[in-house]
């Protein structure tokens, strides 16, 4: 991958200031982590499979360390918090009408809830890098997390049937849910539009830096979609058709900016983000598949947030209004 942080050396940067879309973010995140917590703690008590209250523990040891470091930006940069909620949540019986199973399916929904408030938090925190890399890191976390609740959920066989991707071919050793394939396809998709904007971008760029980066992206690009399509024809997906060869254009290179082509790339990037994510939480029965797309997302999250620097160090991001200094 392209070291943009290589270029970004020539670059300063100034002190780390907050947006208004960032304040928001900070508290928006702290409460649903608040939420998460009690959840936790009061499904703790009904709990029978010690397993199972071990993976709770485990969550929320990740939520506690995470609600400190949200507390303490948002004192930084004296933002109102939420209301903080009660240290622990104790009951002195059991209830047996709420099984593990019920539990299990709760903190599922919340965990996924959760983790679009993130990458949602991810896509909004333009201004301030630090704020961004924490939300990754929690954002990381959390689909850890999530993984590790899924693949025990199966285990436990607390996980539905979901409809299956039928075809002639003989069944793999994990079968390919609708959404899968889906996914498949749409990622495919995805790659063949980004790379025929970008080839088409490359011959109008005038930067020369800027240039290198296009080209960088489609080699990428490539390389991620080679193999998107080895597996679509193994698991029998149907393939679109392939984006045009670049051909040179007549119009003015003049009249295409590259502020304007960083901009278009940027939103891609972004519908990336959010592709990738969805197909995470869609991917019900297939490990291996899930575990790709987890990797494409942590690629196009680190490729993001380097992207996203750079366009500030030329002045092609925009500039969200700024909420306030921090405390000296």
């Amino acid at each position: 991958m392209l070291d943009l942080l290589a270029i970004l050396k020539k670059f300063k940067g100034e002190q780390e200031r907050l947006d208004i879309q960032e304040a928001f973010n900070i508290y928006n995140l702290l409460r649903a982590r608040y939420v998460s917590a009690q959840t936790v703690q009061l499904f703790k008590n009904f709990v029978h499979d010690i397993d199972w209250e071990i993976i709770l523990d485990k969550f929320m040891k990740h939520f506690d360390k995470q609600i400190v470091i949200l507390e303490e930006l948002g004192e930084e940069y004296r933002i109102m918090m939420p209301s903080r909620p009660p240290l622990d949540i104790k009951f002195a019986t059991s209830i047996n009408d709420i099984t593990d199973e019920y539990i299990y399916k709760k903190i599922y929904h919340d965990l996924i809830a959760e983790l679009m408030s993130l990458i949602h938090a991810v896509r909004s925190s333009s201004t301030n890098d630090n704020l961004r890399h924490i939300i990754i890191q929690d954002l990381t976390t959390h689909f850890e997390d999530f993984d590790i609740l899924y693949k025990f959920g199966k285990l436990k066989g607390w996980e539905e049937s979901y409809p299956v991707y039928k075809t002639a071919l003989p069944q793999q050793k994990e079968q390919l849910s609708t959404s899968e394939a889906f996914h498949i396809w749409d990622h495919i998709n995805l790659r063949y539009e980004q790379i025929e904007l970008i080839g088409i971008f490359i011959s109008f760029a005038h930067d020369t830096e800027f240039k290198v980066i296009l080209q960088h992206g489609i080699y990428i690009f490539n390389k991620q979609v080679n193999h998107l399509e080895q597996i679509a024809l193994k698991l029998n997906v149907p393939l679109p058709n392939r984006p045009t060869l670049p051909v040179m254009s007549p119009i003015d290179p003049e009249t295409i900016k590259d502020k304007f082509m960083y901009r278009n790339i940027l939103s891609w990037e972004l519908t990336s983000l959010d592709t990738h994510v969805r197909a995470i939480i869609e991917t019900i029965r297939n490990d291996a598949l899930r575990k790709l797309w987890s990797e494409l997302l942590n690629t196009e999250l680190e490729y993001y947030d380097k992207y996203l620097k750079y366009g500030k160090m030329k002045g092609w991001t925009k500039v969200v209004p700024i909420y306030g200094e921090p405390v000296s």
